[in-house]
């Protein structure tokens, strides 16, 4: 299917077999302006950065909920993830997240403010 948003121009010069000249290149404009108004959109998209998965947890900032010989819990964007870290945590302090192995955070204190409950 996204073959064919990239064909769109191309396919479009069919309309000039159809119709007129006075008919079709109207219609082709319509079509070309569209085709680039999707092209810029997908171009923007795909510069964004990722939102998710290991790379979207990356720097975020949680709450730690416990925490016991340098390994424990925390919490990010309301999920429960395993923490470890090779500070002296205690619980409820502001963490960031610096890797992510597998299910496990490695952490650090940081001073921000948490954004989301």
């Amino acid at each position: 299917m996204c073959h064919l948003i990239l064909l769109m121009p191309v396919l479009g010069i069919l309309v000039f077999w159809i119709w007129p000249i006075s008919i079709s290149l109207p219609v082709y404009l319509i079509i070309l302006s569209i085709s680039l108004l999707v092209y810029f959109s997908l171009l923007r998209a795909m510069h964004k950065p990722v939102t998710t998965g290991q790379e979207g947890l990356m720097n975020e900032v949680g709450q730690l909920t416990d925490i016991i010989n340098h390994k424990g819990h925390v919490t990010i964007h309301g999920e429960i993830w395993n923490a470890e870290t090779n500070l002296n945590l205690k619980k409820g302090d502001i963490v960031r997240v610096t890797d992510v192995k597998g299910l496990t955070l490695t952490v650090q204190k940081t001073e921000q403010k948490l954004t989301h409950v």
